[in-house]
């Protein structure tokens, strides 16, 4: 059975997208060339799913179609296809035969499918020509009916990859890769070619497939930038042989997007102090690498620098770190050399993203050893006898310590533990025995070796004596008077000498010192020649090493070491020399002490002859003879000579003053009797280390390692060092700078016995500045074979300092009076410890300073210094700063140069600072702000920009002076100018003007933060005018925009100037400096103090002003209306600037009669002193349609103005229900009838008015109720006044609505004045007062003029009134 496969490429051809259409024209489509066409008829639409939508759809599984392939024309090929049904119901299925002739079914025939059944239909394909063949099977199920295509194709190219591929993110500098399958799914060999673009390659690029075949394709993809790729690789394929006509092409979409990768350290630390660790013992430190970016990041750890190998370890130098995650890394610090300070710089890189540099410091220190004394002194001690004192070594050190007594067990100062180790925190008791057969003063400094520390030395003296000869008492004294008297040059004199000089007065004696009387003479017998030149913490160290070497020693040994080599015991062993130089003008005596003779032992070496006396300025041989026990032995020991002037022999041909200490001689003796040729002991040895790395060092200075060498076998070991020296036990050698070798060794040569410990002193002493690396072979037991070697590495250093600047430093242009302050980082650049000192020149020091002045620097540390630059004068100023430098030594004081070694003297090195002074000045625009007119109480805004036209930032103070008076002309501008220019004046303000404090402040506020509260403040200032100053800095060549704060409180004309002073503070990097007034002249001060104008701001203060221009009431006239509503004293009081004597303000709490403050009637009466106008509505029959009155409210003034009408009611404050409000007395239920009924109303009660600009407003008055009808009504002008709360005028409403049956005469006023009338005027005019009967009937009154006629016989004054009785008809009126 044949299943055809799944051709993609044809997927919805069929039905899919296709509009209905026949059977057969869709058969002959397929079948028919290009180009044929043939009228179609429509019909139903049949669909061709895929193998899936077959499944969902009609419950049929079979293939997607039909594909013949590797056919020929003429031939028959036939292929099975199986249809199943998938579903659990029963079908029938049927099929239409295909319509094209090349593909040929069975007859057609209903089949009945079972649930899970299957049937086989056979298709035959017939072909006729090389060409590509189409069809369709139509099925019938019982759900429907689809499509089956057939088709038959050509070989032909065809390769199967994805259309697209997406890296996603990836980071930058870094390569992704993605993999995919390339496959040859068609019937042809295919060669393939790619083509795509960066950042995106392809490996392989080209190849050949053949049909069936399939290789791995890989996409790298390495973006350059953070940025977003898009790419179309192209993939040609086809014929090689005929590439142009058969190549294919087919593209594959590529995306990626690069972005950075961003590591930090948690906590962001970045700097790991070790602090003090033992040596041989490892400290631990960690981090946490965090990776908050959204790729992964690939990191390494390097070195930053690698002039010397670091200490330091990492538990992993490389790795990643997945987006959002986070590793921990661990170093480690191993210390190997006792005062090693390792300060190495570590970066953390990552190809896609940031640099992180960590410094890592640490120290390495040795246990601490001491001794509880440093001279035993055993005094008189009879011959042949012992004497014992007890010693304690201390290990004040959390580690152990290994020590070593160099002295012999035989020797005649006898230690019982010579060497050993001693536990953390604890100590070990120690004998030390004095057993003397010869009468002489005794003295040994007998030197203490501590592993991994500088040594110890421990003085032991005793004086000798028998029947026959007492030496004098030898005391500790004694040493430190000698000493000093070396020190002093008297060193070459017996004490036989010293006398005669101090009686001719040549030397002379303080304290028991001697010293040359003349300085002169002094300086000349002082040595010239330097040794050695160690630091303090080898001290002991160098003494060690250059014991009895150099040319102030009065005794030297001339022969250190002698090597019997190889002896037989039969055979007479031939005799060595060892030869003592007497160097003093003295006579001197030898004693030698055999090793053994204080023990009663055989000496294996013998030192003939036993005493002997040298003389002044010689030397004297002694023969030493060696007799071994044993064959095949190594032997060796460590002889003993006491050196002293003769006539120290006896007590009383000793001087107190000249009393001269003894010489202690050790030279080391050895041997062996192995035969000539033959192998000896094989040697079982053990270093602590193949490598001894040593501290940094100082040119020509020293450092010394002490280390440990360990005899693990049974067997006694020879050893011996070769450092290049001459014979001899080792040490003393010249400094490397005069021709001794780098590094030395002391003891040389040495023998162990088995199970023996030792302890070796290693110098190393460099010559230049380089690194120092030398191989040391040790020999074992003379046998080249048995050797080992010791890396020896060093690295001498000159002090270096060096600025990150490249030792220039530049300051921007700076204000003259402001101080600039710019930081800078000292670099040293060695491996040890620099001091350095800031030498300003004496020119310099009022303008420029560096602190700190001086400092030291550990090796390959930096500190921040900061530079201060001050300028006094406009100048372009290059000034060359000197530091001096040089190496610090470990007590703290840099080292003194000598004549020995010239590299000592201080180092300087210059750094260039560069900077100019120029004037600051700052201009405003506009130099004149005209606020023109200004509402009084309101605040107005303005922005002043200030613009620093020069090269350097300014830091200025604004002042603001108002000045007095009214200007005469509005705009008028100040006589200092508009551009800024100097005033002239002095520090005081002029007489036309007075300073306003307190009227700068910073910007805390924002101006839309402003509102009507913010008045107060204003107004509480009485300034009028306040400037909101963000920062007082203007950067060079800027501009920086001020907010002005206007709020005027009178009517007048307001000119205010602005002033500008330069401030003596700075600002760099964010931060505010402190003045350096001490580095500024007077005459700077005195320009600081200036101030200079800057601006002027005119504003003139207005009050709102409202006035009523018109009124109209329907049968009433104008001059009426006026009268009746008070109009002229309205007009009056709101045009009054400030508080009228006559008329007082209403409460700034904007209340009104309301339920919890009532008005009495008092208080609205018409002559009461409250600022209050009456409007009086008249009076009218109740029932009568409502009085309507018409205002023209007309803004006359020049500024905006908002008005309101307040009733009772529109400030009452809601009481909450828990409340007892009270009873209402009648008053309140009088004005509570108004509101609520609407009696009196306003229509609009509130608005703005611009300058020039009227308003109708309609009052009208309801006859609803009969009864007098009174109600408060506050008109406000929200805009200012003299009042904080805005100009407030009570209106007292009046009107009186008649009852059907009263009557009523209408008073429109309750007073009359006269028009003026001219004295002795004969007829005057007639004057009349209007009545009017606001009632519904009509009356009749009459007027009483008593009052007038005493009025007139009083004042003389005649005058007349009709005093007739007169009838006023309903709504009538008559003229009285």
């Amino acid at each position: 059975m044949i299943t055809a496969e799944r051709t993609t490429n044809d997927t919805g051809k069929f039905g899919l997208t296709q509009p209905p259409i026949s059977q057969n024209a869709i058969s002959m489509a397929l079948a028919q060339p290009p180009g044929f066409t043939r009228n179609v008829h429509p019909r139903e639409y049949i669909p061709t799913p895929n193998r899936h939508e077959r499944r969902v759809q009609f419950g049929i599984d079979c293939a997607e179609s039909v594909h013949f392939t590797h056919w020929e024309p003429g031939g028959e090929h036939v292929k099975q296809l199986v249809v199943k049904n998938v579903v659990m119901k029963t079908q029938k299925i049927k099929y239409k035969l295909p319509q094209t002739r090349y593909f040929s079914m069975e007859f057609p025939e209903t089949m009945t499918l079972s649930a899970g059944m299957s049937w086989t239909v056979p298709i035959t394909f017939r072909p006729v020509a090389k060409e590509g063949y189409n069809d369709v099977i139509e099925f019938t199920t019982t759900f429907g009916k689809f499509y089956l295509p057939i088709k038959a194709t050509l070989p032909e190219h065809v390769l199967d990859f994805p259309s697209s591929t997406d890296f996603y993110l990836c980071p930058i500098r870094e390569t992704a890769r993605n993999v995919f399958l390339l496959k040859n799914v068609g019937e042809l060999a295919s060669y393939f070619e790619w083509a795509t673009e960066k950042p995106f390659a392809i490996t392989p690029r080209t190849g050949m497939l053949e049909p069936g075949g399939s290789v791995a394709v890989t996409i790298e993809f390495k973006p350059e930038n953070a940025s977003v790729y898009t790419a179309i690789a192209v993939c040609t394929f086809g014929d090689k042989d005929q590439w142009e006509k058969s190549k294919v092409t087919q593209a594959m979409t590529i995306e990626g997007i690069g972005k950075f990768s961003h590591l930090t350290i948690e906590g962001n630390v970045k700097e790991f102090d070790f602090g003090d660790v033992f040596v041989g013992h490892t400290a631990e430190r960690k981090f946490v690498l965090v990776n908050s970016s959204a790729v992964h990041a690939n990191f390494r750890i390097k070195q930053a620098e690698r002039d010397t190998a670091p200490y330091f370890e990492f538990s992993t130098l490389s790795g990643t770190v997945a987006e959002g995650k986070s590793v921990e890394v661990t170093v480690t610090y191993t210390p190997v050399a006792a005062g090693m300070r390792s300060t190495d710089y570590f970066d953390i890189t990552t190809l896609s993203g940031n640099t992180i540099r960590i410094t890592c410091t640490g120290v390495g220190i040795g246990p601490k050893v001491t001794l509880n004394t440093k001279i035993i002194n055993f005094n008189d001690v009879p011959a042949g006898t012992t004497v014992t004192r007890a010693l304690y070594i201390q290990n004040n050190a959390a580690t152990t310590a290994f020590y070593q007594f160099l002295t012999e067990p035989t020797s005649i100062f006898r230690i019982d533990k010579p060497w050993g180790t001693i536990n953390p925190l604890s100590s070990v008791a120690l004998t030390v025995k004095f057993s003397p057969m010869e009468p002489l003063n005794y003295w040994r400094r007998v030197y203490c070796l501590v592993e991994h520390q500088d040594g110890l030395y421990l003085d032991i003296l005793g004086t000798c004596y028998n029947d026959k000869r007492r030496p004098a008492t030898f005391f500790p004294k004694h040493i430190e008077n000698y000493q000093k008297r070396k020190r002093n040059g008297l060193w070459s004199y017996g004490p036989e000498q010293l006398e005669e000089m101090i009686k001719s007065g040549a030397v002379k004696c303080e304290n028991g010192v001697l010293s040359f009387t003349d300085p002169e003479q002094a300086a000349v017998h002082a040595s010239l020649l330097l040794l050695d030149s160690p630091y303090e913490t080898g001290r002991v160290g160098s003494e060690y090493f250059y014991e009895n070497v150099g040319d102030r020693e009065a005794v030297t040994l001339v022969d250190t070491y002698v090597d019997f080599g190889a002896c037989s015991r039969y055979r007479v062993i031939e005799s060595q020399f060892i030869r003592i130089a007497n160097n003093t003008k003295g006579k001197m005596s030898c004693v030698w002490i055999m090793p053994g003779e204080t023990t009663g032992e055989d000496p294996i070496f013998n030192v003939q002859p036993k005493t002997a006396d040298i003389p002044p300025k010689t030397t004297f041989d002694f023969r030493v003879n060696f007799r071994p026990k044993m064959d095949n032995s190594f032997y060796g020991a460590q002889l003993e000579c006491f050196v002293y002037f003769k006539s120290m022999r006896n007590f009383r041909l000793v001087n107190e003053d000249t009393f001269t200490p003894p010489w202690c001689l050790t030279p080391m003796v050895a041997g062996n009797t192995f035969p000539p040729g033959e192998d000896t002991f094989i040697p079982k040895i053990n270093f602590g280390a193949t490598r001894l790395d040593f501290p940094s060092c100082h040119v020509d200075k020293s450092v010394y390692r002490t280390v440990r060498v360990s005899n693990t076998g049974d067997t006694p070991v020879k050893f011996a060092i070769l450092d290049g020296g001459s014979t001899g036990i080792g040490g003393g050698t010249a400094l490397a700078s005069a021709g001794g070798a780098a590094f030395s060794v002391k003891p040389r040569v040495g023998l162990l016995h088995k199970n023996e410990s030792r302890l070796i002193v290693f110098r190393f002493s460099p010559s230049e500045q380089r690194i120092f690396e030398q191989a040391l072979k040790c020999l074992f037991n003379s046998s080249s074979t048995n050797s080992y070697d010791l890396q020896m590495r060093g690295v001498g250093y000159y002090p270096q300092i060096s600025f990150d600047t490249n030792n220039m430093l530049c300051f921007r242009p700076t204000c003259i009076g402001a101080v600039a302050k710019r930081p800078f980082t000292a670099r040293n650049t060695s491996r040890i410890s620099v001091h350095f000192e800031w030498h300003i020149p004496l020119q310099y020091a009022s303008f420029v300073s560096i602190e700190p002045t001086s400092g030291t620097l550990l090796p390959n540390k930096t500190m921040d210094l900061m530079c201060t630059f001050a300028p006094n004068s406009a100048k372009n100023w290059v000034l060359k700063l000197p530091c001096y430098y040089s190496h610090e030594t470990d007590g703290g004081q840099a080292t003194q140069s000598h004549e020995g070694s010239p590299d000592f003297s201080n180092r300087r090195s210059t750094l260039t600072v560069v900077g100019q002074g120029t004037h600051g000045r700052v201009v405003a625009d506009p130099s004149v702000i005209n606020l023109d007119a200004i509402l009084v109480n309101t605040i107005v805004e303005r922005d002043l920009v200030l613009y620093n036209p020069c090269d350097c930032d300014v830091f200025y103070t604004l002042e603001i002076a108002r000045r007095r008076g009214d200007l005469g002309e509005r705009g008028e501008k100040d006589p200092a100018g508009e551009d800024g220019g100097e005033y002239t004046g002095d520090l005081m303000p002029g007489d036309d003007e007075e300073v306003l404090p307190n009227s700068v402040r910073g910007g805390g506020q924002s101006a839309g933060s402003l509102c009507w509260e913010n008045r107060s403040r204003a107004v509480e200032t009485e300034t009028g005018l306040e400037i909101i100053q963000s920062t007082k800095v203007l950067p060079a060549r800027s501009n920086q925009t001020l907010r002005v704060r206007v709020c005027l409180t009178e009517q007048l004309q307001h000119e205010f100037r602005i002033y500008y002073r330069l401030e003596e503070s700075a600002l760099d990097n964010g931060t505010w400096i402190r003045p350096m007034s001490r580095l500024l002249s007077r005459s700077l001060e005195q320009q600081r103090a200036r101030r200079y104008h800057l601006c002027n701001i005119i504003a003139l203060g207005v009050h709102p002003l409202v006035q009523v221009r018109d009124i109209r009431c329907e049968g009433f006239g104008k001059t009426f209306l006026w009268q009746l509503f008070s109009l002229d004293r309205f007009n009056d009081v709101l045009q009054a600037v400030g508080p009228d004597p006559r008329i007082h303000p209403a409460d700034e709490d904007d209340s009104f009669p309301t339920d919890t403050g009532p008005l009495s009637n008092d208080q609205l009466g018409a002559d009461t002193e409250v600022t209050s106008v009456n409007f009086d509505f008249g009076a009218a029959p109740v029932g009568c349609k409502p009085t309507v009155y018409h205002f023209s409210f007309m803004n006359t003034g020049v500024v905006s103005v908002d008005w309101v009408f307040q009733f009772p009611n529109d400030l009452e404050v809601e009481i909450e229900h828990w409340a007892d409000p009270g009873d209402y007395t009648d008053e309140q239920m009088h004005h509570n009838l108004i509101l609520d009924n609407n009696i009196f109303s306003i229509s609009p009660k509130s608005g703005r008015l611009d300058p020039g600009e009227s308003v109708h407003v309609i009052m009208t008055y309801s006859h609803e109720f009969a009864g007098q009808h009174k109600l408060p009504v506050v008109f406000k002008l929200r805009n200012g006044s003299s009042q904080l709360a805005g100009k407030e005028i009570m209106l007292n409403f009046a009107g009186y609505s008649v009852p059907p049956t009263k009557k009523c005469l209408h008073f429109h006023s309750t007073q009359h004045a006269f028009k003026p009338v001219s004295i002795g005027t004969e007829d005057p005019p007639v004057q009349s007062y209007q009545l009017t009967n606001r009632g519904p009937v009509s009356l009749e009154y009459y007027v009483d003029l008593s009052p007038l006629e005493k009025d007139n016989k009083r004042d003389n004054t005649p005058g007349w009134c009709n005093a007739d009785r007169l009838d006023i008809q309903a709504s009538g009126s008559a003229g009285l």
